[in-house]
């Protein structure tokens, strides 16, 4: 009887090590599962990301620009750096048109970040007939989907800052557009670290969906 509870403290310990051995198993196969759809796309979009002035070409047919926010009907920060970017594309003569993609009022209340985009590229002196609204682009999934499937388009620019670009750069590829990511970044905002956390999973999302086109 004295040596049962030797043999019992054994086996306690032996299934205590167990557990914690395949605890460590899948945590490192979920961070795998978080980590490798990242690498993935980043991987295979970083050639198609460039800046304004290294744009090879001049035969698309548009510059998608997608939002980013408002703030007292004005554009937030990185809403006018993407803006700004658009309109330089557009009066160097690299794109003849801005598809202006987000949050948009069917009955011109509420919340409409469509319409201020709007009027802040008019204000840039760009002409209402070279611009493209898309008052449904409530994702980067669906602003990148509407240009093909609503607007019909083959050949675009993605205009973000380039944390986002690998995502959305991404997506275009699995729908069979034929795009390149313009970095719109003038500087570092506060806040970019959650930003880029969250973006790691936003990448996750995207990379199912890009494959299974809902």
């Amino acid at each position: 009887m004295r040596e049962s509870k030797p043999k019992s403290k054994f086996k306690s310990k032996r299934k205590s090590k167990s557990k914690r051995k395949c605890l460590l198993i899948i945590v490192i196969v979920l961070i795998l599962l978080i980590l490798l759809p990242n690498l993935y796309i980043i991987a295979t979009t970083s050639g198609q990301i460039t800046t304004l002035k290294d744009i090879a070409g001049q035969d698309y047919e548009c510059a998608l620009i997608f939002g980013a926010g408002i703030r007292d009907g004005k554009p937030s920060p990185m809403l006018q750096e993407r803006l700004d970017m658009g309109v330089a594309l557009y009066q160097n003569g690299i794109v003849p048109k801005l598809l202006l993609s987000g949050h948009g009022s069917v009955d011109g209340k509420g919340y409409d970040e469509v319409k201020v985009m709007y009027e802040y590229v008019l204000d840039k002196n760009v002409p209402d007939a070279d611009l493209i609204i898309d008052k449904s682009g409530f994702s980067t999934y669906e602003s990148v989907q509407h240009c093909l499937n609503t607007y019909h388009l083959k050949k675009v620019l993605l205009v973000s800052q380039k944390y986002h670009l690998y995502r959305a750069v991404y997506l275009a590829n699995q729908f069979g557009l034929e795009a390149n990511g313009v970095i719109a970044d003038q500087r570092r905002f506060s806040g970019q670290f959650l930003r880029d956390f969250r973006e790691i999973f936003a990448r996750d999302k995207d990379f199912i969906k890009g494959i299974i086109k809902p």
